[in-house]
């Protein structure tokens, strides 16, 4: 089981966690927002955790921003110098970007390099995509993405995601659908993709008011998925949060439906990590997880 961490994401840092929080800097704004794994005490001290614009007290639906300092509507950070996102402070406390998929993002450019580096356009059906981050830096490399979410207003963001890296308007498939009835059309049409990345919720509800549970749809899901990739595919990614699934549970789903096709599983979970060093850990600075993933390459 693999601890993954991204190696570089240009605007943001996790500087601190401990007594229920985490202490982010999102570019030129730094945020407190609730962590319940955090339950260790902080590295810096008061005077640092200070410093942050904008604290989310409570949690869920049952929380709200308290703003110190002026933070903007939405600013725009770098996750590499040619890939943009556009960020906010939503009332569920997110920033509509999850850092720590920067380490699943390195991972996807790294399997698709040599077809970038041909010039091959190889398409990419993103499901559960929510604002987009995965389709903003497939779509830098030169793919197509087929980016599908059952929200209007998350499509509505990552279009801003691609109107700030002044992508094309027709360069991404964009799709309002519920993820699973698109994928089984997609499979009844015969379409083919050469890579596919799914981030279910633990909960939900389609459109049409169908819900969806982690445990129970995902392997019908997934062996749909696996269906419509391609004899040459690159990579199936799955993530998962606040499920009780484990990492392990989702490598042997994943084995169970594409061993078939040969080719590499990996699994494990995806961390942030202390952009400071502390007593714990003086080689490095403390490592925090923030989900689960497995995923297959050719």
């Amino acid at each position: 089981m693999k601890l993954e961490s991204f190696k570089q994401f240009l605007d943001y840092q996790l500087l601190d966690t401990g007594d229920g929080y985490r202490l982010e800097q999102w570019g030129p704004v730094r945020l407190q927002r609730p962590d319940p794994q955090a339950i260790w005490s902080k590295s810096l001290p008061a005077l640092e955790w200070d410093k942050a614009s904008a604290v989310f007290v409570g949690s869920g639906e049952r929380g709200k921003w308290s703003k110190k300092n002026s933070v903007p509507q939405k600013w725009e950070i770098y996750f590499k110098p040619d890939v943009k996102l556009v960020a906010k402070l939503t009332p569920f406390k997110h920033t509509g970007i999850f850092a720590e998929q920067a380490a699943n993002w390195e991972w996807m450019t790294e399997v698709v390099q040599e077809a970038t580096r041909q010039g091959r356009q190889l398409k990419i059906l993103n499901l559960f995509a929510y604002t987009g981050g995965a389709s903003m830096v497939l779509t830098r490399v030169g793919h197509k993405v087929t980016h599908v979410d059952a929200s209007k207003p998350s499509i509505g963001w990552a279009k801003e995601n691609q109107l700030a890296n002044k992508f094309a308007e027709d360069s991404i498939r964009w799709i309002l659908d519920d993820a699973a009835k698109f994928a089984e059309r997609e499979l009844k049409r015969g379409e083919k993709y050469d890579g596919v990345i799914m981030d279910p919720p633990a909960f939900g509800h389609s459109p049409s008011g169908k819900t969806w549970k982690f445990n129970r749809d995902l392997p019908k899901l997934l062996e749909t998925c696996v269906s419509l990739l391609s004899d040459d595919a690159k990579f199936l990614l799955i993530n998962g949060y606040a499920t009780n699934s484990s990492a392990l549970s989702l490598n042997n789903i994943l084995e169970d439906k594409i061993s078939k096709l040969g080719g590499k599983i990996e699994f494990g979970e995806l961390c942030l990590e202390h952009k400071i060093k502390t007593a714990s850990n003086d080689a490095g600075g403390r490592t925090i997880s923030t989900g689960i993933f497995a995923r297959w390459q050719n």
